[in-house]
């Protein structure tokens, strides 16, 4: 449901937009009014290693949207933190970078990356814990990936994604400034953030979170992602075919529709096909991103030892003493559906192929030898 947006400040360059085309999204009310009203963000559930959010809780969202938003024009610090989001959005939007510059001196981003049910929200929750946050204390829209969101460049009606992306980010720097206000004593304020969705405006991204951030990729097996995607989203359908169902199977559509894919040949699709062309889209559009092209970045092959490690890696830099968490992990996925291994290598010397070329190093043995 879309969202009635106040007045963009008067004066701003970009006034011209309708208020359609500049809809602040549910879940910035949502943050905005439980940060203002003192309710708090208890029993965020993005850590779970063993949970994929099928439910309502956006369509719930989205329905309390429009009350929210009229509390929030109504109390004068919420007036200001819309106002903020607008000025965050005109900035990006004009190029005028000095906000950035300004916000890297303060924030050390570090951007986990990677295709969903790959190990991501693991990696994120324990850089939190190694910086003493409770990953059931921190908003998902903090931490997790849903938000800000990007996508595929579309247009249609009246909405214009890239438009949609710039105010999402504007939105995520706000709700930022408000979550971390006071920084660490004097020092750069780390934030972690899991950016699945940043492959779709890796430049955008990268200007962002700013020169020095840095970027942990996480990768898995193609088979082994595909299971774990339709065991998440209610299991293989009985027929093998695709289906839609989930966040992540609407995200493999839409990304297939986008390179000529019919909905019917979709429909059609052997699950797997659909799924390892998906994974293999990703991870191309991934490398020819630029989030990785100041090599600041780490390749994480899934599983635990390498979780684990990487885990481990954190908590000793910040000087955490806490145990790091259990990494849960499934071996011999290949057994389950062996007709799929060939089409995987596939896949893998594809992607691989793609990297080498552009000078980036695929972890093409570690994922061959773990599925």
């Amino acid at each position: 449901m879309a969202c009635p947006t106040p007045k963009i400040p008067t004066g701003d360059p970009l006034s011209e937009f309708t208020e359609a085309g500049l809809s602040l999204s549910p879940t910035f009310i949502d943050f905005a009014v439980r940060w203002l009203s003192g309710t708090g963000f208890s029993a965020q559930c993005w850590a779970n290693q063993l949970s994929e959010q099928r439910g309502n809780e956006r369509v719930l969202m989205d329905d309390a949207a429009e009350y929210r938003l009229q509390r929030l024009l109504l109390d004068e610090q919420g007036q200001a933190l819309i106002d903020r989001v607008y000025d965050w959005f005109t900035r990006l939007a004009t190029g005028r970078t000095e906000a950035l510059e300004e916000l890297h001196t303060r924030c050390h981003f570090i951007a986990v990356v990677g295709i969903p049910r790959t190990g991501g929200s693991y990696l994120t929750s324990e850089i939190f814990r190694a910086l003493a946050y409770e990953p059931q204390q921190v908003p998902a829209a903090i931490a997790h990936d849903g938000f800000p969101d990007a996508r595929p460049f579309s247009m249609f009606g009246h909405n214009n994604s890239w438009i949609d992306c710039l105010l999402s980010i504007g939105e995520y720097l706000v709700l930022l400034e408000l979550f971390f206000a006071g920084g660490c004593g004097g020092t750069r304020t780390v934030v972690p953030k899991k950016a699945t969705k940043a492959v779709y405006a890796g430049g955008l991204f990268k200007h962002v979170f700013g020169a020095d951030a840095e970027y942990l990729i996480t990768v898995r097996h193609p088979l082994a992602c595909c299971i774990s995607t339709y065991d998440k989203s209610g299991g293989l359908p009985p027929d093998g075919r695709f289906k839609v169902r989930s966040a992540i199977e609407r995200w493999i559509r839409r990304d297939l529709c986008l390179t000529g894919i019919s909905a019917e040949e979709l429909a059609g699709m052997d699950y797997f096909e659909a799924y390892a062309r998906y994974w293999e889209q990703f991870h191309i559009a991934l490398a020819l991103s630029g989030l990785v092209a100041h090599r600041n970045y780490r390749v994480i092959p899934y599983g635990s030892e390498s979780m684990e490690a990487t885990a481990r890696r954190f908590h000793e830099h910040y000087g955490s003493a806490r145990p790091i968490t259990r990494f849960l992990s499934s071996a011999g996925q290949h057994k389950r559906h062996p007709q799929w291994v060939a089409r995987s290598k596939e896949a893998i010397a594809r992607v691989d192929s793609v990297w080498h070329l552009l000078g980036l190093e695929f972890p093409k043995d570690a994922l061959l030898s773990c599925t």
